[in-house]
């Protein structure tokens, strides 16, 4: 749910700056049509609270550290096990 937010976040950057389009935002729109937005984790509104203002290289930066993570860190071994 993360990364679609952080998808969401830099494609709409292209159309407005970070004051104009928050994280809290992109979480809302990216997963609206997903999920009931009512069950969207706690932890995840926490999350995108803290990264407002994030840039386009910031959100990209994260993303590419995700992607990584899945798959050569600990959650690629742990789902192979």
């Amino acid at each position: 749910m993360f990364r679609i937010t952080l998808s969401t976040y830099v494609l709409m950057q292209q159309e407005y700056s970070a004051s104009e389009y928050s994280m809290s935002t992109a979480l809302e729109d990216a997963l609206c049509e997903l999920i009931i937005p009512d069950s969207i984790p706690q932890d995840l509104y926490d999350i995108c609270s803290q990264l407002e203002e994030l840039t386009v290289d910031e959100a990209e930066s994260i993303l590419e550290a995700l992607q990584h993570q899945l798959r050569w860190g600990n959650a690629h071994r742990n789902v192979n096990q």
